[in-house]
């Protein structure tokens, strides 16, 4: 049977379950997030319970989907949903450990001088003292 595509206002049924399905990732990702950040202050459980949160939510929450019926099943496609998430999100930093590699971010400090990096000077001679210069003569005596 052939599908029928629509564009009408939705009923309080599509409603609903937009709203559940929304609480549902949302409550996974305040969760995931509390248990992340706790996580490091336990010590040797820290893999245990990143690695179980991060993929152990998503697949609690996609069995759920598949085995219930109602808001029950819909809440548990949103926890599917936003696990997930999640994981779509960290997995390159997540796989940091294991392939030896570091994930691309901000935080990787400066490249130092080697072959193919060009290593840019500070700009025209004498430009830092000159500038020293003109914000003595702009502000006065006072300055020092």
């Amino acid at each position: 049977m052939a599908q029928e595509f629509a564009i009408a206002t939705p009923r309080a049924e599509e409603m609903t379950r937009v709203a559940v399905i929304g609480a549902g990732a949302g409550i996974t990702g305040a969760v995931t997030g509390v248990i992340v950040k706790m996580a490091p202050q336990l010590g040797a459980l820290e893999p245990i319970l990143t690695w179980g949160a991060k993929l152990g939510l998503p697949v609690l929450g996609a069995a759920g989907a598949l085995f219930t019926r109602g808001m029950i099943s819909d809440l548990c496609m949103g926890v599917a949903a936003g696990g997930l998430g999640i994981v779509g999100y960290t997995l390159p930093e997540f796989l940091g450990p294991i392939t030896g590699r570091r994930a691309l971010g901000g935080s990787q400090g400066q490249l130092g001088a080697g072959a193919g990096v060009k290593q840019l000077t500070a700009g025209p001679l004498g430009a830092p003292q000159r500038a020293q210069a003109n914000v003595r003569a702009y502000v006065g005596a006072g300055y020092e």
